[in-house]
């Protein structure tokens, strides 16, 4: 039995992975490949925003759910020592929305078998970057205690996707020092347009404070995938509550496949309590084993 407070390393299938059982995430120039992967987001030109755009020169990187790996070696590149965190792709523990009235898992297996092509391809460029970059195998929730403490984290769009945000902050920012770095969808009507500027002086003429909220996503019709939509103004809120005091937002867009632009916002917190004064342990009762895929199929 794996024992929970144990690192476990992800690691290739094998040392050939081929380009047929890949599937891109991110668009990037990869070493030895002669044009762009076919991914669906085009980072490259707001990476430097996605970074928070921070000095990554010899600083340590944890990174929260690499996918196909451009964060990765973008912040190598960067001077970066990084190590991810993502998930078991041999298990059912993503955050997946368990609609009554679908069969929900044989939804999820069909993901889950795109992510193990996702996973080949972040192997795959991992090799031909020639990366030292790390992986650490875990649901954030669950994140084992042997895990170091990092200079910097990064999330880039993922607690959208986490049931429990609150606490996978908290166990994220349990191992960062210095800064976290967290960017979500939205802040279309933030940015400093022509088309914003009238709305934005009328709010702040009148003092009008925006809301902290968290919006519930679920729906029948909607992607299983997605559970919160956040205001800039509740990260920031929840990262104050657990001890970084120092925080300021950034709006920036990039890309897609299609050349369609994707608004996000980037909160740069700064710790201001250190790690060693804080007390991050959770005495609740969330689950910390899920079943294995192979248990899913033999129940359908």
């Amino acid at each position: 039995m794996t024992d929970k407070n144990k690192i476990v390393w992800g690691k290739p299938p094998s040392n050939n992975i081929s380009l047929e059982d890949c599937e891109w995430y991110h668009i990037m120039k990869v070493p030895g490949l002669d044009k762009l992967t076919e991914g669906t987001y085009d980072l490259r030109a707001d990476i430097d925003n996605i970074f928070g755009n921070l000095d990554l020169k010899n600083k340590t990187l944890l990174n929260l759910g690499q996918s196909t790996g451009y964060l990765n070696f973008a912040a190598e590149e960067r001077g970066a020592d990084v190590t991810s965190i993502d998930l078991d792709i041999n298990s059912a523990e993503r955050d997946w929305v368990p609609r009554a009235n679908e069969d929900w898992k044989k939804d999820l297996r069909k993901f889950m078998d795109g992510e193990r092509r996702r996973r080949n391809a972040f192997w795959y460029a991992h090799k031909a970057f020639n990366s030292k970059s790390k992986l650490i195998i875990s649901h954030i929730n669950n994140l084992p205690k042997e895990v170091g403490i990092y200079d910097i984290g990064t999330i880039f769009s993922v607690l959208c996707h986490i049931r429990d945000p609150f606490l996978a902050l908290q166990r994220m920012v349990s191992h960062i020092k210095e800064k976290i770095v967290i960017t979500e969808l939205g802040g279309y009507t933030r940015r400093k347009t022509l088309k914003n500027f009238i709305p934005n002086l009328f709010n702040k003429i009148f003092s009008k404070n925006e809301a902290s909220t968290l919006t519930f996503l679920p729906r029948y019709d909607r992607i299983p995938t997605k559970w919160w939509k956040f205001s800039p103004e509740a990260i920031i809120e929840i990262i104050n509550i657990l001890g970084f005091g120092k925080t300021s937002v950034n709006y920036h867009h990039n890309l897609l496949h299609d050349g369609s632009k994707v608004f996000y916002f980037t909160v740069v917190c700064e710790r201001t309590v250190p790690v060693e004064k804080c007390d991050y342990k959770f005495n609740g009762n969330y689950k910390d084993i899920y079943p294995p895929i192979e248990l899913l199929r033999s129940n359908n």
